[in-house]
């Protein structure tokens, strides 16, 4: 992996493509003038990650990101419309079987395989008024990187970003090759240029790697 000394971090943004985190030659440069919804890549980010959140206030929800209502949907057995989300959150904390201060915000670990919930951590008076904050860290998740990370970072064909991707979400290589209907050798074919490619060694490897840098847009 590359050296992030403070040289390499004032190196110019195109670097050679040596580097593993040089664009590749085929990628044009990111517009500038792109518009940019900071809500919108945070929530995509914190998606990728298996992060869950909902803001809401006693009867009234107030947001909540697409993971916190698939997991609202899951333990509550309904869809977690805009107005259920209020009955839902209700329902997580009751779960919980712990207390959620007005103001405060709650970290929980939450394992849908084991059917379990627990408070990690909670900070109270984060906000002035009666807001409550449930962030929710699925256990059972394995958080993968997006496509255009995947191949601006690294270069990588769609052949192999498909693969990287499966491979984050726990694949393995002959299923993979079976869903796609590709032989062994093609897609063993696809793991060596990624290892090429990211500078890894063997697919535990690869797999960390991949799922370190899920918080990328």
């Amino acid at each position: 992996m590359p050296n992030l000394n403070h040289n390499s971090l004032a190196a110019p943004r195109y670097q050679s493509k040596a580097s593993v985190f040089s664009i590749s030659s085929g990628a044009s440069p990111i517009p500038q003038d792109t518009p940019f919804d900071m809500s919108d890549e945070l929530h995509a980010a914190l998606g990728r990650m298996g992060c869950a959140y909902i803001l809401f206030k006693p009867g009234e929800a107030i947001e909540a990101n697409a993971t916190g209502r698939a997991v609202l949907d899951r333990y509550c057995g309904f869809a977690a419309t805009a107005k259920s989300l209020p009955v839902a959150a209700k329902e997580i904390v009751k779960r919980t079987g712990i207390e959620i201060p007005a103001g405060s915000m709650s970290w929980l670990a939450t394992s849908i395989h084991e059917n379990r919930m627990t408070l990690v951590n909670q900070t109270t008076n984060v906000w002035s008024d009666e807001t409550r904050a449930i962030i929710l860290i699925e256990l059972d998740s394995r958080p993968e990187p997006s496509v255009r990370t995947l191949q601006r970072l690294f270069g990588m064909t769609a052949a192999e970003t498909h693969l990287a991707i499966e491979l984050a979400r726990g694949g393995n290589l002959l299923d993979i090759a079976r869903s796609q209907g590709l032989s062994r050798t093609t897609m063993r074919s696809h793991l060596a240029s990624l290892f090429v490619k990211t500078q890894t060694r063997r697919q535990v490897e690869l797999v960390s790697l991949l799922r370190r840098i899920a918080l990328f847009p």
